[in-house]
């Protein structure tokens, strides 16, 4: 019987001249190939205006949890020299925070806000690999398809609502490969299933507020009748 191989962690690290990639790198290398990326070019994008990328932001379930976010990793990124990045479900960054010099060294690469970091946009990172994915992903120094970004290391794990599974966004621990940890991923997929309890924990309170309010209503209609919030959830 042939032996299989176990399969290969989301997790970065410091690998051999010449070793294979891991299957989710060489994955993404092969989509973004598809896409038309070539190792040689630039990370830059056309960036959201102003007013775009507020309204973004204003209707973004992601702020409603980004308080939880900031407590979770805007300090770790402080200290560790490092940027918390949170991306859109289509990979534009709404918002980031963390090391000023690596905020300004973000700059250079166009890892700032209203930026695009699909794979399609800026090849193999873990942005845009998570999204591609819909799993957590650590992309570490050349494990990044343009070469830019082989100075860099990432951590990003997937955000979504509760209420209904959809994609909200992601959410990134970025900076120089000399800040690498093993523990960032960890660090991120924690603090994003805590966001994700968060707006849970918000949805279950406006149902029952919805209850409250709709008992009377109810009550008094003498046919069958129920009350449904927007995501379809009822609430009685």
């Amino acid at each position: 019987m042939p032996r299989t191989q176990p399969p290969s962690p989301p997790v970065a690290g410091p690998r051999s001249e010449g070793a294979p990639p891991r299957p989710v790198i060489d994955a993404s290398w092969q989509r973004v190939s598809r896409d038309g990326v070539v190792p040689g070019q630039g990370t830059e994008s056309e960036r959201l205006d102003r007013e775009v990328l507020e309204g973004r932001r204003r209707t973004s379930a992601l702020r409603e949890v980004l308080p939880e976010l900031g407590r979770g990793l805007a300090g770790a990124a402080q200290s560790a020299g490092q940027v918390m990045i949170v991306a859109d479900a289509e990979g534009r960054v709404l918002w980031r925070s963390g090391d000023r010099r690596t905020l300004r060294l973000a700059n250079a690469i166009s890892l700032a806000e209203g930026a695009a970091w699909e794979e399609r946009a800026t090849g193999t990172n873990a942005i845009g690999t998570a999204l591609a994915t819909g799993t957590a992903v650590q992309v570490h120094g050349g494990e990044h398809f343009v070469r830019v970004l082989h100075r860099w290391t990432c951590a990003a794990a997937p955000l979504h609502d509760p209420r209904d599974g959809q994609l909200l966004g992601v959410v990134d621990l970025s900076g120089p490969r000399s800040t690498f940890h093993p523990a960032a991923l960890a660090l991120v997929q924690s603090v994003t299933r805590l966001a994700e309890s968060e707006l849970r924990l918000r949805h279950l309170e406006s149902v029952e507020v919805l209850r409250a309010v709709a008992a009377p209503i109810l009550s008094r209609i003498g046919g069958p009748a129920l009350a449904v919030d927007p995501q379809g959830w009822v609430a009685g």
